[in-house]
């Protein structure tokens, strides 16, 4: 199999992982969001990026005393930028839904990400038809985004004026502007991971000289840059707790299981950005601009399932879930687009 096939099935499994990864939350019982996310953070952005480092990198932690300061120091600020996008994803998620959410914040994220590293790593092709046909796919994209919002808000207005409606919709129907505009600011700030991977070549290119293999040599990136992030994220979450009072519900009676969904949610987030680190080296130079729209394609299709699956569009007319579903088919064509530009040398 071709570096390139491997790359795509890579891709779609990397895809998967991450698109489902938010489903557990459906399931937690009798803890607030700060709970569940808290243990989310904890084990995705500290514990398995860590235990990556040690068990692939021969010299384990001491690898950074030798590695680049200057570019740690970038890992890490593009680290504190993307935990404080995930804060607003995992809100999008509790006002909006996973299916709009990953929608919304993922397709915006995919355009900055594929459109980032063209103009900064390879600006000799914009004007060219490779060029043309990015920034085709990145339009694409933004109308599947429109369309999604458009599916959201009409969907609100039924759920107000459907059997389901009930006292309080006021707060739902600015829950879902807010919501709203969480996904926005959160998919500005995810590719911020992406640009670890594009900018962060100095360290891939250490690790590989230490014996690192490299389908590991991403992890060298994953470790500063999520640890980076965990840092806002938990100074959210201690916010929350002394807030709403929230740290006891830690010890509740039969709460085992919602430490266990957590902890799944880490294991199934992290290990899609593990495979999709192994994707970007095995695709090399085109990995930000091929490898990035794949991966986001099968999390969008995949967390649509998960949204329908989950009753998310229960008491929807057949008119919004068709503009979702085109919204969809936008994001998936921009996707598209973008991974057929990669032919243009």
């Amino acid at each position: 199999m071709s570096g390139v096939a491997a790359g795509v099935l890579l891709s779609a499994l990397a895809g998967i992982l991450n698109g489902s990864f938010a489903a557990p939350t459906k399931y937690v019982r009798r803890w607030n969001w700060e709970n569940i996310w808290a243990v989310w953070a904890v084990v995705a952005m500290a514990l398995m990026p860590w235990t990556l480092v040690i068990l692939t990198v021969p010299s384990g932690i001491k690898f950074y005393v030798y590695a680049s300061s200057r570019v740690v120091w970038l890992l890490v600020l593009f680290g504190i930028g993307f935990g404080i996008s995930q804060i607003l994803f995992g809100l999008g998620i509790a006002a909006i839904g996973i299916a709009l959410n990953f929608a919304i914040a993922i397709g915006l994220s995919t355009a900055l990400g594929s459109l980032v590293p063209l103009i900064l790593l390879q600006p000799e092709t914009i004007f060219t038809l490779k060029g043309g046909t990015i920034f085709l796919g990145v339009a694409l994209i933004l109308v599947g985004i429109v369309l999604s919002a458009i599916a959201g808000w009409m969907k609100e207005k039924e759920h107000q004026i459907g059997p389901q409606a009930k006292h309080g919709d006021v707060e739902e129907k600015m829950s879902f502007k807010k919501g709203l505009i969480l996904c926005i600011l959160a998919g500005l700030g995810s590719p911020l991971i992406n640009f670890g991977l594009a900018f962060g070549k100095t360290l891939t290119t250490q690790a590989g000289q230490v014996g690192v293999s490299p389908a590991s040599q991403a992890n060298v990136i994953w470790a500063p840059l999520l640890s980076a992030s965990l840092v806002p994220y938990l100074l959210y979450c201690i916010y929350l707790w002394r807030k709403h009072h929230s740290w006891h519900l830690y010890a509740l009676p039969e709460s085992g299981i919602n430490w266990l969904l957590g902890a799944i949610m880490g294991i199934l987030w992290m290990s899609s950005v593990a495979i999709y680190g192994t994707v970007s080296v095995k695709l090399k130079s085109i990995g930000p601009i091929l490898g990035w729209p794949l991966f986001m394609s099968t999390i969008i299709v995949t967390s649509s399932v998960w949204g329908f699956a989950t009753g998310e569009w229960t008491g929807s007319f057949r008119k919004s879930r068709v503009i979702a579903l085109s919204g969809i088919l936008f994001l998936i064509f921009g996707f598209c687009a973008l991974a057929y530009a990669t032919r243009f040398g």
